[in-house]
């Protein structure tokens, strides 16, 4: 026989399912293309000793690159996913001029961003972070559908055994606990936030804004045309 609900009861299922339906809508169609709105406009910043904080992060290219790129990301945020893209391709375009140095920020609302931070070092202790990086930021939609062991065979991990080890770990990894550290230091507020040559941006630039910097440095002149130090 079917169980007849009140009036009261019933309201509070509709609206559960619509809170519901409303989060699986938002997860699907929130676009990455766009600038996170959680970074407010700002003009870029110039990082005294900004060279110094290379160190802390895992740098992806060489050192002696031009253009030195350091970017606070999380793994699971779709804006730094975006940022992904636009940085692989100024990458290719510039293979021996923009390096980058990948700077662990995990986002304490998203989920599987720190468990994802301790994926890809995992991975960076078998010489695998880059192939990691870019598999997660990839695969973000998979973050919680795919386990970390097919991951890491995706990203060329050798040592299964070793990896599944490390991620089991519960003692803290030392370079995401310098990224947050150093995050709080130079007041970042959301993910992407990007520096490029020392220069601060409060929102991550678009690929052809990347490539004016680049041309610019190379160049001989400052990323950020007419910005002053202060």
């Amino acid at each position: 026989m079917p169980v007849k609900l009140d009036g009261a009861i019933t309201a509070a299922l509709m609206l559960c399912a619509l809170v519901t339906t409303g989060l699986v809508v938002y997860r699907g169609f929130v676009d990455p293309t766009a600038r996170s709105s959680l970074q407010p406009h700002q003009k870029p910043k110039f990082v005294e000793n900004w060279r110094s904080k290379l160190g802390k992060g895992m740098q992806l290219g060489s050192a002696s690159a031009e253009v030195q790129l350091i970017e606070f990301a999380d793994f699971e945020c779709p804006f730094c996913g975006s940022f992904h893209k636009t940085l692989k391709t100024v990458r290719e375009r510039y293979p021996t001029h923009v390096a980058l140095t990948y700077m662990h920020f995990p986002i304490p609302g998203h989920r599987f961003a720190l468990p994802a931070a301790r994926v890809a070092e995992c991975a960076a202790a078998q010489g695998r972070f880059e192939a990691m990086h870019d598999h997660l930021f990839e695969e973000q939609d998979q973050l919680g559908l795919k386990s970390w062991a097919e991951f890491a065979t995706d990203a060329g991990v050798p040592d299964s055994n070793a990896f599944d080890a490390c991620i089991k770990r519960s003692d803290s990894m030392p370079r995401v606990v310098e990224g947050q550290q150093l995050g709080k230091e130079l007041d970042v507020q959301g993910t992407p936030t990007v520096i490029v040559n020392g220069w601060k941006f409060g929102n991550p630039p678009t690929e052809k804004e990347l490539d004016e910097m680049v041309k610019a440095v190379l160049a001989g002149k400052e990323p950020v045309s007419g910005a002053g130090r202060s």
